[in-house]
C-alpha cells in the first residue's frame, strides 16, 4: 500500500467490517492519512448511502472509522438528501461515486448490524468470527452470512447473470429476475435461484457442498461434471448434498437453518466438523487430541454460552476441557 498501484480497494470493505489484522489496519490508516481526498470521499459515501438512517446506532467498526475521519457536515448531508428527493434517474451514480478513485471503489458501511454497499468494481462482505452479518446486495437481494463466512461479487454483477462467490455459509433471499439469474458459486458447485430462499453451506472441513431450500426452487450443478448433464432441482423443503456420485436429496432442512435461529445443531457429526463450527460461533480456537478423532456428536445448542457448550461436550463425549483465554483443547478423560 505504499502507492496506488499496490492498493487493493477491497481492503476498505474489510477495514470497515473490522476484518483486518492490526498490521493491515495500520497500513490502511496510513494510506488514508496520506490521501486526504480519498479519506474525504470515504466519509461522504456512507452518508449518501445511509440517508435518514444515519441517526441509528452503528457497530463498533463504523464508529471507530467515523471518529478517525470525522463526520461529514450536516449541511452537506442535507444538500445530498435534497438532491436525492428531487429524483436522480434510476441507476445514476451519486456525485461522490462518480468521483471515487480506484482506492475508494469498494465500500462496506455497517449500520446496526446490516451492511449496505455502493461499489463500482465489485465488492465483498465478511462476517467476523463470533457474529453473523445480514446485508442487502446491489440488486435488492439479501444475504445473511454465518460467522466466519465471506461473499464476493464482480463489477459486472447485475449486468447479466448475478454471480456471487461464497466461502463458508450463507442464507440467500433472492429478488427473482428471469433475465438475470442469481448464482452462488462455491468450490465445485453452482446454486442458481429460481425464485428462492435457500442456504448454501461450503465450509472447508466439510466433504461436500450442502444446499437447503426454504422457499422456491434451486438448481444445483456440479461444475466438475460434463455441461450436458442436467442440474438437480431442489424444491422447498429439500436439501441437496453434492457428492462425487451426484446430488443426494433429503428433507432435513430444519437443521440446515438452525444457525439462522442462533442455534448449533449436530447429528452424528464428527469432531472435525463440530469443533470448527463452535470456534466460528464463539470466536475461539478449539482443538482436540488425535485420540478423539473418531468421536461423534448429536446435540442441539440454543443460545447457550460457550461455557454451557463446553460443559455439554465434556459430559456427552467424556472428555476433559482445557481452556486458556480464547484457546480450548479437548483431551480424553482419564480412566
Amino acid at each position: 500500500m505504499a502507492d496506488d498501484t499496490e492498493f487493493d480497494p477491497l481492503l476498505l470493505d474489510r477495514y470497515l467490517a473490522g476484518d483486518l489484522p492490526l498490521a493491515e489496519r495500520a497500513r490502511v490508516e496510513r494510506w488514508l492519512e496520506a490521501h486526504p481526498r480519498d479519506a474525504q470521499l470515504l466519509r461522504e459515501a456512507p452518508r449518501a448511502a445511509l440517508g435518514a438512517a444515519q441517526a441509528a446506532n452503528t457497530d463498533a467498526a463504523w464508529r471507530a472509522l467515523a471518529a478517525r475521519l470525522e463526520a461529514a457536515s450536516q449541511d452537506d448531508l442535507a444538500a445530498r438528501r435534497s438532491r436525492a428527493a428531487r429524483g436522480a434517474p434510476r441507476g445514476t451514480l451519486a456525485p461522490w461515486m462518480r468521483r471515487v478513485t480506484g482506492a475508494a471503489a469498494a465500500l462496506v458501511i455497517a449500520l446496526g448490524g446490516v451492511a449496505t454497499w455502493q461499489a463500482t468494481r465489485g465488492g465483498s462482505i465478511a462476517a467476523p468470527l463470533g457474529r453473523d452479518v445480514t446485508a442487502q446486495l446491489p440488486d435488492g437481494s439479501r444475504v445473511t452470512l454465518s460467522a466466519g463466512s465471506r461473499l464476493r461479487w464482480g463489477g459486472r454483477f447485475g449486468r447479466g447473470a448475478r454471480d456471487v462467490a461464497l466461502e463458508g455459509e450463507g442464507y440467500f433471499d433472492v429478488v427473482h429476475d428471469e433475465a438475470r439469474p442469481f448464482r452462488v458459486r462455491t468450490r465445485n458447485a453452482v446454486a442458481q435461484d429460481v425464485g428462492t430462499r435457500f442456504v448454501v453451506r461450503a465450509w472447508p472441513e466439510l466433504p461436500e457442498v450442502d444446499v437447503a431450500v426454504e422457499e422456491g426452487v434451486v438448481a444445483l450443478m456440479d461444475t466438475l461434471r460434463p455441461p450436458m448433464e442436467q442440474a438437480t432441482l431442489l424444491h422447498a423443503g429439500q436439501r441437496g448434498r453434492l457428492r462425487e456420485s451426484g446430488v443426494v436429496v433429503t428433507s432435513d432442512v430444519a437443521s440446515a437453518l438452525a444457525w439462522m435461529r442462533g442455534e448449533l445443531m449436530f447429528d452424528e457429526s464428527p469432531l472435525t466438523e463440530v469443533l470448527p463450527a463452535i470456534g466460528r460461533r464463539f470466536d475461539v480456537s478449539v482443538t482436540a487430541d488425535a485420540a478423539l478423532a473418531g468421536r461423534r456428536l448429536t446435540a442441539r445448542f440454543a443460545a447457550q454460552s460457550l461455557d454451557d457448550v463446553l460443559t455439554a461436550l465434556r459430559l456427552s463425549l467424556g472428555v476433559r476441557v482445557e481452556r486458556s483465554g480464547r484457546t480450548v483443547h479437548l483431551t480424553p478423560e482419564a480412566p
